[in-house]
Order: C-alpha cells, then sequence, then structure tokens
C-alpha cells in the first residue's frame, strides 16, 4: 500500500474518531430566553430540551457556565446543581443591561440526560452562543 494512501486512511479514520457525533453529541439542545423584570432586571432562561425519546436526568452535577455577555451583568457567572430549577430543565438567572434590548450570550452548560427507562444515561456538554432579545 502506498503511503499516500495510509496516510489518507489514517485521516478518515482521525476524522470519524475526534468528530462530535462519536462522543454522543447532540442528545440535548439549549433554548436561552430573556423576560424583563418590574426591577428593570432581566430573567435569563437556559432550557434544555432533550433529544428524541431521552429524558432529564436531575440527579447530575449540572452546570451552567456565562463565557461571555456582551452589555448584560450577571451577578456570577457560574451556576451549581443546587441552583438548577425543575420548573424549566435548567437554569434561571438575573442579569442586567444599561443598553440595548438584545444581546449574545456564550454559555456552556453541563446537562444530563438518560433513556426512558434509566437503562443509559449521557453527559452532555453543551457549548453555545445565543442572540437573546428582552
Amino acid at each position: 500500500m502506498k503511503a499516500t494512501k495510509i496516510k489518507a486512511i489514517l485521516i478518515t479514520m482521525a476524522t470519524v474518531l475526534i468528530s462530535p457525533e462519536a462522543f454522543g453529541a447532540g442528545k440535548a439542545q439549549i433554548e436561552v430566553t430573556g423576560k424583563p423584570q418590574a426591577d428593570k432586571r432581566i430573567e435569563f432562561t437556559f432550557k434544555t430540551h432533550p433529544v428524541g425519546d431521552l429524558v432529564i436526568n436531575k440527579e447530575g452535577p449540572w452546570k451552567l457556565e456565562i463565557i461571555s455577555s456582551g452589555k448584560i451583568k450577571f451577578e456570577k457567572t457560574e451556576y451549581k446543581r443546587t441552583e438548577w430549577k425543575e420548573d424549566v430543565s435548567g437554569f434561571t438567572v438575573l442579569g442586567s443591561a444599561t443598553k440595548g434590548k438584545s444581546e449574545t450570550i456564550k454559555y456552556k452548560l453541563v446537562a444530563f440526560v438518560c433513556t426512558k427507562d434509566k437503562s443509559q444515561c449521557f453527559r452532555e456538554v453543551v457549548e453555545g452562543s445565543s442572540k437573546v432579545s428582552w
């Protein structure tokens, strides 16, 4: 076998092995919304939607990290399992913005989902950015 053909095969194999699909990516999606509050702060919700027949696993060590938020100021940038809200299947956090009615928020959310019978559970790390209007 020629070296170039072996190299092509190895590159193809490496691409398959390091693709997100190889690690089970796409088991949860995050919806980010913003809602103005009476005290002029904004309530941001990071809601987890399991994909397909998967369900939320409330027992996992959930975590939300705000990586960047532009003009929005958050009281803190890291939220843990104790701050996870069951009624939204995610996190609700307060922020404030002095200007504008929208901003892009970059975040990393660690979610946990399982099959309905809980025979398989998955840790899903979603790094994303959402343009949020309020």
